[in-house]
């Protein structure tokens, strides 16, 4: 291995752990909420108002995202 090579997998390494902290900071994000949800006493109803209130924009791009994300084989 070179030192072009090394640094191509420290390169997408690197990518990797930044996709990985993205993902685990909306988790832990939608946690929180989950948690302030249940403990507010009507869990289901602020989860619906915060679904409903989120922009239909925003709404088609985490959709675009997920279908890009996930790769369905059969």
């Amino acid at each position: 291995m070179g030192d072009s090579d090394l640094a191509e997998i420290i390169s997408e390494l690197t990518a990797k752990i930044n996709k990985i902290e993205e993902r685990l900071r909306a988790v832990e994000a939608e946690q929180r909420k989950i948690r302030e949800d249940i403990l507010s006493g009507n869990p289901k109803e602020r989860m619906h108002k915060r679904i409903l209130n989120k922009s239909p924009e925003k709404i088609e791009n985490i959709r675009k995202k997920i279908d890009n994300e996930i790769k369905i084989q059969i």
